[in-house]
């Protein structure tokens, strides 16, 4: 606090009784000079410490930060409280090329041949978005999807997950080729050449049962079971298909 170009601050003096015990009170105090050195002047008396602070003091400072640009701003600022935060960036962004890409308009087509009203269409966007930002278990993208500022998430349920994934194994070859027609006219892909790349990994321990198998290895562990991973390019941004096979 300044006045006058000098310092105002804070002080308190402590008396002591002739029984022994003391009272404290609290100052405002100027700080002046006199004769070459800067002494304290009392600007005002706020009274014993003790009866200030059962909320006068309080007020009075709040009053005072009215009138200070810095003080008065964080003042109002504790006064907000947030009673919940969501994270909106994320899905702005994916969703814009999730329906750029046609994927909204095909799942939903294939959802209107069937008798399935539960949310499946946003149940699938909602594992690719979290999948896109902080991958998790199923399990844990139900409780990721509260999280995410989008209304439509709040009709998602655990179930909702797992009824998806097998919706999708069922129209796999559907949305694939819906999904390359897309990429396709976006990215004007020619088909004129064609790359198509095989290679193998192999699991410790049993592997996945039934898709891994004993076989030439690679990687020179034809000890251990493998699968044999094929991808199919354009030689455009984005391959054409990608598969597992056993080997």
């Amino acid at each position: 606090m300044w006045y006058n170009n000098y310092a105002m601050y804070a002080r308190t003096k402590t008396f002591t009784n002739k029984d022994g015990s003391q009272r404290t009170y609290l100052y405002i105090v100027e700080g002046v000079r006199e004769n070459g050195k800067i002494r304290q002047k009392i600007v005002a008396n706020l009274g014993r410490i003790e009866d200030v602070q059962d909320g006068a003091l309080d007020k009075l400072i709040c009053s005072l930060a009215r009138f200070s640009k810095k003080k008065w701003v964080q003042a109002e600022a504790a006064k907000i409280m947030v009673e919940s935060a969501r994270e909106w960036g994320t899905d702005l962004v994916f969703r814009a090329l999730w329906e750029r890409l046609g994927l909204h308009q095909t799942l939903e087509g294939l959802l209107a041949k069937t008798e399935i009203s539960a949310p499946l269409a946003e149940a699938v966007y909602a594992m690719v978005l979290n999948r896109i930002s902080d991958p998790l278990s199923k399990r844990a993208v139900n409780e990721w999807t509260s999280e995410i500022y989008r209304p439509s998430f709040d009709a998602l349920e655990l179930h909702h997950f797992y009824w998806a994934l097998d919706f999708l194994t069922a129209h796999k070859e559907i949305i694939e080729v819906e999904l390359f027609e897309q990429l396709k006219n976006l990215f004007n892909l020619e088909l004129d050449l064609v790359f198509w790349d095989t290679t193998s990994t192999y699991f410790e321990g049993n592997g996945p049962e039934g898709l891994a198998e004993y076989g030439h290895s690679k990687d020179h562990r034809p000890d251990r079971v493998q699968i044999l991973d094929q991808r199919r390019n354009p030689g455009g941004p984005s391959g054409i298909s990608r598969e597992h096979r056993r080997h």
